[in-house]
């Protein structure tokens, strides 16, 4: 029998299988073996690097059937691993040997209350699911920008979408949810419900149970203007996109209070990649999302359209488009590395990490998916809201760099090119005098009137660990922690140590 020394608990055997298939006998839940058919499917994970080979999959039709699969891991010492949409890149969805619980069968499912516009999302939903669930009565809630993630993983991590410069973060729109917490029990919790663990769900849930189902509030929500642009990476064009950037997103401090021009509407995603129709050229690729008309929209970017885009695709479309602009393709190893910058952005900096995606990808050909991206919005709504025990509401922005490549033999290479730019970023901040100290673990962190760590957890940070992911938050995290998981049943992605 394994014990796995960084958590302690112990692999599945032959008898725990049997003894789940008996316990689930009266259930629709299915129990996949390794030599089971259908078991190789519940092991995929969108990035084939985080995949690990569970001693055993429970597909559960129930909040119940969940219950009872927590709960017999709990009194066994079991490695347990949760999965929902499986998107995440950190391997914190799958285990080595242990028992994997699969939300994607019976509580993948989207219930629209139209009267009070609630959306009743199970743990095994994807984005896409909720988009076009909430599209058929006019509502849209924010979600993911990628349809294809899980709405369990980005919720509990906090979760920016197209439409958090007007509603917010993800958690910020979680209105209530069910949680079946390490001993077994099932938890509602909401602001008047089991405050404490609602309040620990929202930014740091994947530390307290498995959450089976959310309540989101929605919104009425019409056509948005979306498109894409690209342009040729010269140094005039860069010089031009980061002024027409700087000049829609960055918030300025006024009288009236922080403001930008884009006043939350509008979301770009400015990044340096190599499309699969540009023939393996290198380009800087703009994707905007406005909430409002074309014409709007239009006069909005016309500082993008004046520069020249080779091509550009602006037009409405229905929201279930919107989280449909990136393409994400299944099936790669992938890491979603996450670093953190402020407005106004640098065209200097932007040359220099130009440079180096070219140097990189000239030293890899395996890793032509690979991308940086620079997430801008205005974050400003996000900023006001102290909503849960989310620690990174602040006026810097996400940037994710996202090595993508096929083969085993480039993992660290790839990985460590991710960590090289990151750093890169860490240095620019630095630049702007936006670093007031050091992380209480080694790690950028507590900064800011609201402790902002400039870490997102839904990204993948290498060298830094929970404390910085939770700053100021992370003693009450702890004590939350020992109240409902004081064994560290869930311990899978920026572990929480329960308080004495």
């Amino acid at each position: 029998m394994d014990i796995y020394q960084e958590t302690g608990k112990r692999g599945v055997t032959s008898n725990d299988i049997t003894t789940l298939r008996r316990l689930l006998s009266s259930t629709a839940a299915a129990v996949f073996s390794p030599s089971d058919s259908g078991y190789e499917k519940t092991i995929e994970r969108w990035s084939r690097a985080a995949e690990k080979p569970a001693g055993v999959t429970v597909v559960p039709s129930s909040t119940e059937d969940v219950a009872v699969v927590v709960k017999y891991a709990n009194d066994n010492n079991i490695d347990l691993a949760v999965k929902g949409g499986g998107h995440s890149t950190a391997g914190a969805s799958s285990t080595n040997g242990g028992l994997l619980i699969d939300l994607g069968g019976g509580l993948r499912y989207t219930n629209v209350d139209v009267k009070n516009k609630l959306l009743y999302v199970g743990g095994g939903a994807l984005w896409g699911d909720v988009d076009e669930a909430a599209w058929k009565h006019g509502l849209a809630t924010v979600g993911g920008t990628v349809a294809d993630t899980g709405v369990g993983g980005l919720t509990l991590g906090g979760g920016y979408g197209a439409l958090s410069g007007e509603h917010g973060l993800v958690i910020d729109n979680v209105v209530g949810a069910t949680v079946v917490v390490a001993n077994g029990e099932i938890k509602h919790v909401s602001e008047t419900e089991n405050p404490d663990l609602f309040w620990a769900l929202l930014g740091a849930g994947q530390n307290f149970g498995v959450t089976t189902e959310f309540v989101l509030q929605a919104f009425p929500q019409g056509d948005m203007c979306i498109g894409t642009m690209l342009f040729a990476p010269t140094p005039e064009n860069v010089s031009r996109l980061v002024a027409a950037v700087n000049d829609l997103h960055e918030v300025k401090h006024t009288l009236q209070g922080p403001k930008s021009k884009s006043q939350g509407r509008a979301m770009t995603l400015l990044s340096i990649a190599k499309p699969p129709a540009a023939g393996g050229q290198t380009l800087i690729v703009a994707i905007l999302t406005f909430n409002g008309p074309e014409s709007e929209g239009r006069e909005l970017y016309k500082e993008f359209l004046s520069i020249g885009a080779i091509a550009e695709t602006i037009t409405m479309a229905p929201y279930t488009q919107v989280n449909k602009q990136l393409p994400a393709p299944a099936g790669m190893r992938s890491s979603m590395k996450g670093a953190a910058f402020v407005m106004p952005l640098r065209a200097g900096f932007v040359h220099e990490v130009l440079a180096t995606y070219e140097t990189f990808m000239a030293s890899c050909d395996d890793a032509h998916g690979s991308l940086v991206s620079w997430e801008l919005y205005d974050p400003s709504v996000v900023v006001h809201s102290d909503k849960g025990s989310f620690a990174n509401r602040g006026y810097h922005l996400n940037n994710l760099i996202m090595p993508m490549w096929t083969q085993p033999v480039h993992d660290q290479k790839c990985r460590q090119w991710a960590r090289d730019v990151s750093n890169m970023f860490k240095k620019e901040m630095e630049v702007h005098n936006e670093l007031a100290t050091e992380g209480s673990e080694g790690g950028m962190s507590l900064r800011g009137t609201k402790g902002a760590v400039l870490l997102y957890g839904n990204y993948d940070q290498y060298d830094e660990i929970s404390k910085d992911i939770f700053g100021v938050n992370y003693e009450q995290l702890a004590k939350t922690k020992q109240k409902y998981d004081h064994g560290n049943m869930f311990n899978k992605l920026f572990a929480i140590t329960p308080a004495a």
